[in-house]
């Protein structure tokens, strides 16, 4: 999929630039945008069941054609097709705060708010981003309509919530159903002191859901090496995931289950530091991994070295 985005940045210089995004890619972003950036083991059935709950518009030749798809009208729903739009929404933000930003690590405004301290009252905006440089908010939105609604409304609501930032994007995705564009506007915010408190203490959940994979008892683990870079490769077996959720599959094991990981032989892709990331969080000292996706559409690795490989 390549996504059109309008670019303002905080100087007010505008750009328009376009950004390839693969179906690997958008899985892994949407996969954690659906976990509220909290992933965990346990989640993993909820993760599998959003997908398939959404496949019907994730459909490769729509994709590849720069859009999403639809389902049959029989089978439309607004409302679900209005969940989806916003899981995107969110999902294109994450992709293109890597890219634009080149943020390290994203994780959800509330529940960075819940860390700190603050009550959940009032507008925030969706995403915290992290660069080694800046901290900043995302107003995320998806939109099917033809148009990105109103801007001025989507920048102010970035630049509310108690957190200091040094500047706030309103990030709104639309006629995702046509022709995928994206309107990316960094308003400017007074410049603050980089919080390596929250990103330490947000990131070390993060890591540390994912860290519950690192189990040689029910997982196939290899060392493997990427861009010159050592990453460890969690092989998500079917039968692996039949003993560890035996009580969730239900008896008469239904045919999608079997068919994904016999297909696509997923596998999880986390950084070869996980176990520390894990312990202690990470800083901004910490360089993105800048992934090359080339001809690789079935592996992407995102600025946080977590990432997914198929091989079908």
């Amino acid at each position: 999929m390549n996504i059109q985005v309008d670019h303002i940045d905080s100087r007010g210089n505008q750009n328009n630039r376009n950004f390839h995004l693969t179906r690997v890619g958008f899985a892994k972003h949407l996969a954690i945008a659906g976990q509220r950036y909290s992933p965990h083991l346990s989640k993993f059935f909820r993760t599998l069941g959003m997908f398939f709950h959404y496949s019907a518009y994730i459909q490769r030749n729509a994709f590849n054609n720069d859009r999403f798809s639809e389902p049959p009208i029989a089978l439309s729903d607004p409302t679900e097709k209005n969940q989806f739009s916003n899981l995107a929404g969110k999902a294109i933000a994450d992709f293109l705060s890597k890219r634009i930003d080149n943020s390290l690590y994203t994780v959800n405004y509330e529940a960075a708010m819940r860390i700190l301290g603050h009550k959940i009252i009032g507008q925030r905006p969706d995403l915290i981003a992290f660069s080694r440089q800046s901290m900043f908010a995302l107003e995320a939105k998806g939109r099917s309509q033809g148009n990105s609604g109103n801007m001025a409304n989507h920048k102010a609501q970035s630049g509310t919530g108690p957190i200091p930032v040094n500047f706030s994007v309103a990030c709104v995705s639309y006629d995702l159903y046509n022709q995928v564009k994206c309107n990316y506007h960094d308003p400017y915010n007074d410049n603050v002191p980089y919080d390596n408190t929250t990103l330490s203490a947000t990131s070390r959940i993060y890591y540390s859901g994912l860290s519950e994979f690192l189990n040689e008892k029910f997982f196939e683990i290899n060392d493997v090496e990427i861009q010159g870079e050592k990453f460890i490769e969690i092989n998500l077996s079917y039968r692996t995931m039949e003993r560890i959720f035996k009580d969730e599959i239900p008896p008469l094991r239904p045919f999608h289950y079997f068919e994904l990981f016999e297909f696509y032989r997923p596998s999880l892709i986390l950084p070869n530091d996980i176990r520390v990331f894990a312990r202690d969080g990470i800083t901004n000292e910490i360089n993105p991994f800048n992934f090359e996706q080339s001809q690789k559409d079935n592996l992407y690795v995102d600025n946080d070295r977590v990432g997914l490989r198929i091989r079908r």
